[in-house]
């Protein structure tokens, strides 16, 4: 006897959909009518704090483990500033000054216990230099050939004399060494300013004036000067 493909699907799907509809009773639309919001609030568990520790053995202290706190102070440095020097690059086309920190590591000895007696000597011969504050004729507003004149210079200067009071670089009993270089019309006005009230603060503290001109002992042949 031959079924044909629709009885076969027909009794399957009766088969599958009748213990779902003889079961319990059918389920409608109306109880679900109610909005969410109308259902009543469902109070909420109390918060229990508490301090006790979770185990016997945990106890809770602020205070910080020595240990600990060597540790995070192990890679830090130990460093006093000795000397500030103050370099005056005073070329014929720009006015350049830089306040630098020559800083050393008391903890220096301490640390480098490998390094020879001469390795030590070289770091105290040549101690690290940090530069605190640059200032030049260009971050002022000068352009060009503006950067050459005696004004920008003068500014420049006194722009370096008031940040140096202004974010207290220097205390009573701090040494300053100049460093001038070349010879353009910025270094008069630099003297001028330091002579001057601009640098009333700074002139206390000076101990030290040099120059780092380079001078011209044979070589190459020069670049043209410019002529206008």
């Amino acid at each position: 006897m031959s079924v044909s493909w629709f009885s076969v699907s027909t009794l399957f799907r009766r088969s599958i959909a009748g213990p779902i509809h003889s079961g319990g009773p059918v389920l409608s639309a109306s109880r679900f009518s109610r909005s969410f919001m109308t259902s009543p609030a469902r109070s909420a568990d109390p918060i229990a704090f508490t301090t006790s520790p979770t185990t016997p053995d945990e106890t809770i202290s602020n205070i910080i483990d020595p240990r600990l706190k060597s540790q995070s102070l192990k890679g830090r440095k130990n460093e006093q500033v000795v000397l500030w020097k103050l370099y005056g690059s005073f070329h014929r086309h720009n006015t350049l000054l830089s306040m630098v920190a020559v800083v050393e590591d008391l903890d220096f000895m301490e640390k480098n216990d490998h390094l020879t007696y001469n390795e030590k000597v070289l770091y105290y011969m040549q101690l690290p230099h940090h530069v605190k504050l640059h200032v030049s004729a260009g971050q002022l507003g000068f352009r060009k050939a503006q950067r050459a004149e005696y004004e920008a210079a003068y500014q420049v200067s006194s722009r370096m004399f008031k940040q140096i009071e202004e974010k207290g670089l220097l205390g009573p009993n701090d040494k300053v060494e100049l460093v001038l270089k070349d010879f353009g019309r910025g270094r008069e006005a630099f003297l001028a300013a330091l002579q001057g009230k601009e640098g009333s603060r700074i002139r206390p503290n000076i101990v030290r004036i040099s120059d780092n001109t380079k001078l011209r002992f044979g070589g190459s042949r020069p670049k043209k000067l410019r002529r206008l």
